[in-house]
Parts: structure tokens; C-alpha cells; sequence
């Protein structure tokens, strides 16, 4: 595989930190961009400590100006992006009926509005060298799911965004897929064991015995499903989504 600039949104932690890492594995030069600074401090060090390249970059994905910024801060240091992959968010769940607007508008503008300033800012570059590989993190709650109508919202958009758009970068050589995690074990899921009044161990219990497989997810077991769509000989893939999720489950 040929060594790339990959960039990671939300990579200071969970399924973002572990698609980060993979990357670098794979001989990637890669970008950690997180709005935390400590915690993309945190994860290129990681990388560092293990003999690969990674640069720490903060940025808050949904304001254009902070993105430019971010992405021309990557491309000074490592290079022109050729690998995105969008994964920044978070919830904040509610009944659609309690949904305070301010809830909608945070979760709805860094998973959707962030992705399409994320690919505004470096599809250009990737169009100029004609190839590039955009992998956005969507969801299984994309399919449907009670009280997180601001996520459940984002998560569909961002899958018909990423089959139009996978339409109009096809020409340039450039795909655009997304992987929808299941369940997976991250700090999310101490948020969403609180939501359902249980403590985490019996979350995970609960919902492992959901999953056709018998387990959680590891942030892992997404890097592998990006990794495919970021391969150099995947360029005939573009436009779909994968749930990998330990089989189909409710």
C-alpha cells in the first residue's frame, strides 16, 4: 500500500483514536484531528511511540473557518490529504418532543454539516492528484432508533451524502463510502448504560446478548472495515455503506 496523508475527524478517542492507529499501521502519514487538543495530543503520541507519523490538529468540524485552517495545517506539515475519514460526533439523546433545539443543532452540525465541510476542504487536493478515499462513520441507529431523533437524523443524512457524493467525485477517481458501527465499547456507552438506567456492566451485557455474535464491538473491528474502503485497489467500490455490527439485530 502506498504510504498516504490520512486524516481522522474525532480521533481523540473511541472508534476515532483506533481508526487512527490502524491507519498508521498500515504505513499512513496521519493527521489526529479532535476538538480537544489534550486528547489528539494524546492519540498521535500513541501512533509516535510506535514508530508511525502523526500530527496533532484541533479543530471543531461544523466552523468552516477552523476547518481551513486545520486543513491547511495538514497539508504543511504531512502533505495533501488523500484519505478522510469522518468520524467526529457525539449524542445528546432526547424524546423528539423534549428535543431542545440547541441539542439538534449540535449533533446534527458536527456529524453532517462537518462531514461536508471536511470533504469541501480536501476533495480538491484529492481531485488534483485523482485519487482519494472518503470513509464516513455513520451508524446502525441510522436504520432507526427511539429518543435520538437529532443522531438518528444526522446518521441517515450523512449515508445519502455519501451516495451523492460518491456520484459526483466518481470521475475524479476519488470514493466516498461509509461504515456504520453496531454496538461498540467507548466512552459513548457509559452515556448511553446512564440513558437506560443501567450501570455499564450490565449494558454491555444486555446488549451483547443483542448481537448475533455474542460480543461488543471493538473500535478495532470499524478500522478494519475503513482500511478496506481506504485500500489502493477499492477504487471500484464507492457509495455504499457496511454495518458492521456482529450481524443484523434490533
Amino acid at each position: 500500500m502506498q504510504s498516504r496523508v490520512a486524516l481522522v475527524t474525532g480521533a481523540g478517542s473511541g472508534i476515532g483514536a483506533g481508526i487512527a492507529q490502524e491507519l498508521a499501521t498500515q504505513g499512513h502519514r496521519v493527521a489526529v484531528l479532535d476538538r480537544t487538543p489534550e486528547t489528539a495530543t494524546a492519540t498521535a503520541d500513541q501512533i509516535k511511540a510506535s514508530g508511525g507519523t502523526a500530527l496533532a490538529v484541533h479543530a471543531d468540524v461544523s466552523d468552516p473557518a477552523q476547518v481551513t485552517q486545520a486543513v491547511a495545517e495538514v497539508t504543511a506539515s504531512l502533505g495533501p490529504v488523500g484519505i478522510l475519514v469522518n468520524n467526529a460526533g457525539f449524542a445528546k439523546d432526547n424524546n423528539v418532543l423534549d428535543m431542545p433545539l440547541d441539542d439538534w443543532d449540535a449533533v446534527v452540525n458536527t456529524h453532517l454539516r462537518g462531514s461536508f465541510l471536511m470533504l469541501k476542504a480536501t476533495a480538491p487536493a484529492m481531485r488534483e492528484t485523482g485519487w482519494g478515499r472518503i470513509v464516513n462513520i455513520s451508524s446502525i441507529s441510522a436504520l432507526g432508533d427511539d429518543e435520538r431523533v437529532n443522531y438518528v437524523a444526522a446518521k441517515s443524512g450523512l449515508e445519502g451524502f455519501t451516495r451523492a457524493a460518491a456520484l459526483d467525485l466518481a470521475q475524479h477517481g476519488i470514493t466516498v463510502n461509509a461504515v456504520g458501527p453496531g454496538v461498540v465499547h467507548t466512552k459513548m456507552t457509559t452515556v448511553s448504560a446512564a440513558r437506560a438506567g443501567r450501570t455499564l456492566e450490565q449494558h454491555l451485557e444486555a446488549q451483547a446478548k443483542t448481537i448475533p455474535v455474542g460480543r461488543i464491538g471493538t473500535p478495532h473491528d470499524i478500522a478494519r472495515a475503513v482500511l478496506f474502503f481506504a485500500a489502493e485497489d477499492a477504487d471500484f467500490v464507492t457509495g455504499q455503506v457496511i454495518y458492521v455490527s456482529g450481524g443484523p439485530h434490533g
